[in-house]
């Protein structure tokens, strides 16, 4: 109906007709459910016109618009087109996606309800598709920027998910820095606790003959696989902690059946052993690994994915993050969070270097029970910049400090603290 739109603009999404969108625009949680009915349509209808719009859209998200943690929406506040010569054209647009790589992080708006969107339409899309990079999205966003929505407690919430908490923040923003019991703009808490109580329904899926393993985690499927016949499987894991999946035939029926288990995008490598064996069939992240055979009880499947920690690294477009690096294990995102520095020490003075080494510890005591990531970082002083704007730059020097990286989805689970995921080099 949007396509019916006479003088529509960026924030609805309805300045031009769907067909001829490329680009996501305007107020991020209307997109994302745009985007995802979008996608039920075509797959109701298979109305081809549909599909290119709904591909160039996701590639602009996901290569010029998306935050590394899955989230999405940058701007409380903009303009669309930004910069228009045409002052008349342009449309006043709130919690939207802004221009290609604009990605603040103290202001990053990032509602939950457009997180768990993204979610929603990534889903539709894999359905549509079977492509697993899809999955790769939403479990990116599952992970940390919906999970982040709701406190350790299940009675606090995040209306936005920022990727920088600092005390001294450059401007009063409308919704708070720590998790509340209610706000008034109350979408979020029952739609992530609803997102968290579907996530198994996003486990599997099932097509002629096939069961896709979409997400890992400690679970059990019992269904009926069309043209199939049924089958009975229990995952075994510690999945995202840990990158090794046991997956257990219980029962099934004596017929040949293909599992489909998703390598992730972040991944390597990756290794497929039956019943101890390795088998030989593709495994390469980003795709799903097809093993076909017809299954006996007990027969056992091991997906090894190795879990390295990461340095990732911005486009050099994104201008707030040039020359800085965020910490990635898996799919979960890392931050670092200032109840965790020496005392006196601040945020702004911590350095990662390029070679650091940082080793997994899982700390069952600690946030429910976590990995996190210990190595050492350097601080060097930033001094005073009372009443400047600029100086000259004098290199100070560097002290070694032992850190431990926490789950971003944990911050501000242990009183107020500040809080950054993207940390400078030290070269």
């Amino acid at each position: 109906m949007r396509d019916l739109v006479v003088d529509g603009g960026d924030d609805n999404q309805d300045r031009v007709p769907l067909a001829r969108q490329t680009e996501a625009v305007g107020h991020a949680v209307r997109a994302t459910y745009l985007y995802a009915g979008v996608a039920d349509l075509y797959a109701e209808t298979g109305d081809a016109k549909l599909w290119p719009p709904l591909q160039l859209i996701w590639k602009n998200v996901v290569e010029k618009k998306m935050y590394v943690t899955g989230g999405c929406g940058a701007l409380y506040d903009g303009a669309s087109p930004d910069g228009s010569k045409d002052q008349r054209s342009i449309t006043r647009v709130h919690q939207a996606f802004g221009r290609n790589y604009q990605l603040p992080n103290i202001t990053a708006h990032n509602e939950t309800c457009a997180n768990i969107g993204n979610v929603l339409w990534n889903w539709r899309m894999f359905l549509a598709s079977g492509e697993a990079k899809y999955v790769d999205v939403m479990e990116l966003g599952l992970c940390n920027s919906v999970l982040s929505g709701v406190g350790l407690s299940g009675a606090d919430y995040f209306y936005t998910n920022p990727l920088r908490q600092y005390d001294t923040a450059p401007v009063q923003l409308r919704w708070p820095r720590t998790r509340v019991p209610f706000m008034t703009s109350f979408c979020c808490p029952p739609n992530v606790v609803r997102t968290v109580a579907e996530v198994g329904g996003y486990a599997y899926g099932k097509s002629d003959g096939t069961i896709w393993i979409n997400l890992y985690g400690s679970s059990t499927l019992d269904t009926t696989v069309p043209r199939g016949g049924r089958i009975r499987l229990k995952q075994k894991t510690d999945y995202p902690w840990d990158g090794d999946v046991c997956i257990t035939v219980v029962e099934c029926d004596p017929i040949s059946i293909g599992l489909k288990l998703r390598i992730p995008g972040w991944a390597k490598s990756a290794q497929l052993k039956v019943d101890g064996e390795p088998v030989d069939v593709p495994a390469h992240p980003g795709t799903y690994a097809t093993i076909r055979r017809t299954w006996r009880p007990g027969n056992t499947i091991l997906l090894q994915i190795p879990m390295p920690p990461q340095l990732l690294e911005s486009h050099p477009l994104v201008e707030e993050t040039r020359n800085h690096v965020a910490v990635k294990r898996g799919p979960i995102i890392y931050c670092l969070e200032s109840i965790d520095l020496p005392r006196g020490m601040s945020l702004a003075d911590i350095r990662i270097p390029s070679n650091i080494k940082l080793e997994p510890h899982f700390d069952a005591e600690l946030l429910q029970g976590v990995t996190v990531l210990k190595g050492t970082v350097v601080a060097r002083s930033s001094g005073s910049w009372k009443g400047k704007l600029y100086r000259e730059f004098t290199r100070s020097d560097a002290v070694p400090i032992p850190i431990t990286f926490i789950p971003y989805y944990t911050w501000a689970n242990r009183g107020r603290s500040e809080m950054t995921v993207w940390l400078p080099l030290d070269y």
